[in-house]
């Protein structure tokens, strides 16, 4: 009986181990960072909002290093209305919490990339390790994204969109997450650009996947 038990927990830490791949972890690893992004610009939000009842000018600062630049040096009679030491040191303290958010952001997007080069090296070197990380999580695997015909690659994360313009025949969309890379952004023809990035972005990730296999 102590044997069948040994073997089962064996087995059971096997199939967790193979259940679990580096894919799983860029997955998390995004949306850590996603969750990081949120939560630096609500605290920014509340920041410039808090900032404008006392020094207006400064909270007009759209570049959110150069606010926080601005806020930092500015001293306590530098205020428009009456401004305690008590309401400088909290400001203070948002301020620090950014700046950790910052540098703790930028850990995690450096050990994404170095995942990324290890499970995905094509799909990092065409999409960039961002929208690589999130294609992924959307896709769920690097197995589904593989499998993923361009077309859908080129649409993923418009979903809300996509089912607009199927329920109530708005136009279609032409690209969902793929949007913010450079190619697209910067191109005159979004749709031609969007179409020709989903394709490398297709060729890669079946290079990444399907190569290990060969």
């Amino acid at each position: 009986m102590n044997n069948l038990y040994k073997k089962n927990l064996e087995m059971t830490k096997k199939d967790l181990k193979e259940a679990i791949t580096k894919d799983f972890i860029i997955v998390q690893t995004i949306h850590t960072i996603d969750e990081l992004i949120k939560i630096e610009s609500k605290i920014l939000a509340n920041l410039r909002e808090r900032i404008g009842y006392y020094a207006p000018r400064a909270s007009r600062i759209e570049d959110s290093g150069e606010l926080i630049k601005e806020i930092s040096l500015l001293k306590q009679e530098d205020f428009g209305i009456d401004f305690t030491k008590d309401d400088l040191d909290s400001v203070k303290e948002l301020i620090k919490i950014t700046n950790e958010i910052k540098i703790l952001m930028e850990s995690q997007e450096k050990y994404m990339e170095r995942l990324m080069e290890e499970v995905s090296p094509n799909l990092l070197k065409t999409a960039g390790s961002l929208i690589g990380a999130r294609l992924i999580s959307l896709a769920g695997t690097l197995k589904n994204l593989s499998e993923m015909p361009s077309s859908k690659i080129q649409v993923l994360g418009a979903e809300k969109a996509l089912f607009r313009h199927l329920k109530e025949k708005t136009k279609a969309p032409k690209f969902g997450i793929i949007f913010s890379h450079e190619s697209i952004t910067t191109a005159v023809e979004k749709g031609k650009a969007s179409r020709k990035l989903a394709s490398e972005i297709s060729k890669a990730v079946r290079i990444d996947y399907y190569g290990k296999f060969i």
